[in-house]
């Protein structure tokens, strides 16, 4: 395997304070969004194939890196084909790395998701003898979002982010926000700036809440953690942005967003101070957050020292940092001159610790808190253009571009969100996103690029690994013809059944109408009934009258799909990917199921027929017990890998109902019960099925039915003693 590669940024084992990773190019630039990047070497290409199969590397003759390895450029990549061997040209790392996983996607029947992969160790690679394909993307191609952090990250090691780097980089990702282990930092200041050990623990939450504390949500929530574990949650984000350095990903840093603990606020009388709003009912010793007035000078030095800090640790390895103020919990009284200064301050904090400094902006809170468009205006507008890039962050569904002027002349990155929670139900629709995704490119000038900002992973793969492959093709995807190359790739064949049973899937379950899920009822849209519009599965809620699944397409594509799979398990049962999917699709079967024996007992109830209550209520356990064997994630693997995560080892307790809760209750008395909700083996049947076995109990007692006691019960005799702080 051959590099040719044009200037080089090598890239180091430590980055300390007086090693400059990024190079010194003009701010002011003829580009749009001159944005510096840890530059590229032939290293990291060969040490990311060198963590996949031999055969692999051998599989290509040459890569050519033709980028200046300065700056962030659009995306830019080539493979050819002869009878001497392949060639990679490309203009940085991950564009070659994306275009080296598309080969082997393409011809090699192999694929690397986040939830595994399909990689032989003896490749069979079917290719014709010449060939070339060319890919172009976006200069932006970002990856993140603060709540994955806790729905699906907070207790991986580097083994786990490892692997998740690496797919990062083969999937062409080249900016990725990297909030962990920041509290270290943070508890280091805030203790050289008077604040106690105890003030600090009525600051911090638990690891499992970590992302809306960041958010400035909440507080306290889980119990504080230990300068032990801060520390080596620092030691791990050390060794993740150093890995994503050496690839050539730009890492998004925090900078300082005006979240102070309250103890600051009672040690200074003197200035001024923000109340947010509580936040999703909690109390104030869990939330009600304290922001410095941005009009106090302290705000900006608070920036200063924290990216001097951050910077000590980790070098200048950036110049993108994030920070989103009243983000779902703004004060009650909020001036639109509040709102100016506030960016003001975070932009001239940043720029104070990092001349360069780039401010990543999220944009959810302009919808979910309903600001006016004046507002937004005056919010944005205290930066200039190419010194803040908003996040679109649910452009897929509702795009605020076109609400807000184009962010008024900001770039911006077009985001699908698609999943809240980290839940694993199937949806999405192929069809509208090519064609939101489309139209926004040929459209504005101020998208800078493609982002997938979703709160959990591990779900609905095929969505994300789309929009991936939209954004790198000059050409329409048609979503029929891809999908079935998604699936050969993912499961190493093709058959007529395999490309039966996902047309069939494109045709139900990803071109949902009406396609996200709305957690927070601001996007209804009347253009779809209630029957057209498939609802959230009620099985993982709180048990209830008056409820059954519904869906837009006909019942019998369900059974037709399934079908398919079962056929296909004979042959695919031992792959990884297949079996999660096998997984997905008989969970629907099975619900569909559940949800037709409920309905059976509440007409019993009605009725009050106790034989058919009692029948129905039998079925309704035993297809629970079903549905529990059918997963193939476990609650106990994830158990014992929140558990390992503990520092020192007599937290493992605490780190355990905390991350039982956050599943769950959500909240010491279920504030946000069920939100991140997971359809996992285990927590089926030891936390679902138990909750409607309780409420088979109460119909079948003789007395009449209350929601209300019901759910004190619920609480107290169930959800409590799985999950309570």
């Amino acid at each position: 395997l051959l590099f040719f590669v044009g200037p080089i940024h090598c890239s180091v084992d430590y980055y300390g304070p007086e090693y400059d990773i990024l190079p010194e190019i003009q701010l002011i630039d003829e580009s749009p969004l001159p944005i510096r990047t840890p530059g590229t070497s032939e290293d990291a290409i060969k040490n990311v194939l060198g963590r996949l199969p031999k055969w692999i590397s051998d599989e290509f003759k040459s890569i050519v890196l033709t980028g200046d390895g300065e700056r962030l450029n659009e995306g830019s990549a080539r493979i050819i084909g002869t009878e001497n061997g392949i060639q990679v040209e490309a203009t940085s790392s991950v564009d070659a790395l994306y275009v080296i996983h598309s080969y082997l996607r393409e011809f090699c029947g192999t694929m690397v998701s986040w939830e595994g992969e399909n990689m032989p160790e003896i490749g069979e690679c079917q290719r014709p003898k010449e060939f070339e394909r060319s890919f172009k993307s976006p200069k932006v191609r970002y990856f993140g979002n603060p709540c994955t952090f806790s729905y699906s990250f907070a207790w991986w090691d580097w083994t786990h982010w490892e692997r998740f780097i690496d797919w990062l980089a083969l999937s062409g990702f080249n900016m990725v926000l990297a909030p962990v282990g920041q509290e270290a930092i943070w508890a280091d200041l805030w203790t050289e700036l008077g604040v106690s050990q105890k003030g600090l623990d009525e600051f911090f939450p638990g690891p499992a809440f970590l992302a809306w504390h960041r958010m400035g949500n909440l507080q306290a929530l889980g119990g504080s953690m230990t300068p032990e574990y801060l520390d080596s949650q620092l030691e791990l984000n050390k060794k993740i942005v150093s890995r994503m350095v050496e690839i050539g990903i730009v890492p998004v840093l925090p900078t300082f967003a005006g979240f102070v603990p309250q103890e600051f606020e009672r040690k200074h009388k003197d200035l001024r101070f923000l109340h947010n709003k509580c936040w999703n009912n909690l109390n104030e010793t869990y939330s009600c957050t304290t922001s410095l007035h941005p009009q106090e000078p302290e705000f900006k030095e608070i920036a200063k020292l924290f990216i001097e800090k951050q910077t000590e640790i980790y070098g200048h390895v950036t110049d993108v940092y994030s920070a989103d103020p009243f983000n779902e919990s703004p004060p009650a009284k909020l001036s639109e001159s509040d709102v100016a200064q506030m960016s003001s301050s975070i932009f001239e904090g940043c720029v104070m610790g990092n001349s360069r400094c780039v401010w990543l902006l999220q944009s959810w809170t302009f919808a979910y808190d309903a600001w006016k468009k004046s507002a937004v205006k005056s919010f944005l507008t205290q930066v200039s253009k190419g010194r803040l890039i908003v996040l679109d962050l649910q452009a897929d569904k509702r795009p605020l571009y076109k609400e807000f002027d184009n962010f008024y002349g900001h770039y911006f990155v077009w985001c699908l969100l698609q999943n809240f929670g980290g839940n694993t139900q199937i949806r999405g629709n192929l069809g509208k996103l090519h064609e939101n995704y489309r139209s926004a490119l040929a459209s504005e000038d101020s998208m800078v690029g493609m982002g997938l900002t979703m709160e959990g992973i591990n779900q609905n793969y095929v969505v994300y690994q789309y929009l991936i492959d939209l954004a790198w093709s000059e050409k329409e995807l048609d979503p029929q013809e891809w999908i079935l190359g998604y699936a050969a790739a993912r499961y190493g064949r093709r058959s007529a059944v395999q490309d039966r049973a996902w047309k069939l899937l494109l045709a139900s379950f990803y071109t949902q109408v009406n396609y996200e899920y709305d957690p927070h009822g601001y996007l209804e849209d009347p253009e779809f009934s209630e029957a057209e519009e498939r609802r959230e599965i009620f099985l993982y809620f709180r048990p209830k009258f008056s409820q059954r699944i519904r869906y837009w397409f006909p019942i019998s594509l369900i059974d037709k799909t399934a079908n398919a799979f079962t056929i296909l398990n004979r042959t695919l049962g031992q792959k990884e990917l297949f079996r999660q999917d096998f997984a997905d699709v008989m969970r629907e079967v099975l619900q569909n199921q559940l949800s037709k024996r409920i309905e059976f007992v509440n007409n019993g109830y009605a009725l009050q027929d106790a034989n058919i209550m009692r029948k129905g209520c039998a079925d309704v356990q035993v297809l629970f017990e079903q549905l529990d064997k059918n997963e193939v994630r476990d609650l106990s693997e994830w158990i014992l890998m929140v558990r390992k995560a503990a520092r020192p080892k007599s937290e493992a307790d605490a780190f355990e109902r905390q991350a039982r809760n956050q599943l769950t209750l959500w909240g010491p008395n279920g504030e946000i019960s069920d939100y991140a909700r997971k359809e996992w083996r285990g927590l089926i049947r030891k936390f679902y099925a138990k909750r409607w076995g309780l409420f088979c109990e109460v119909l079948q007692s003789g007395v009449r039915f209350n929601q209300k006691k019901f759910e004190e019960k619920l609480l107290n005799e169930v959800e409590l003693p799985f999950a309570h702080l």
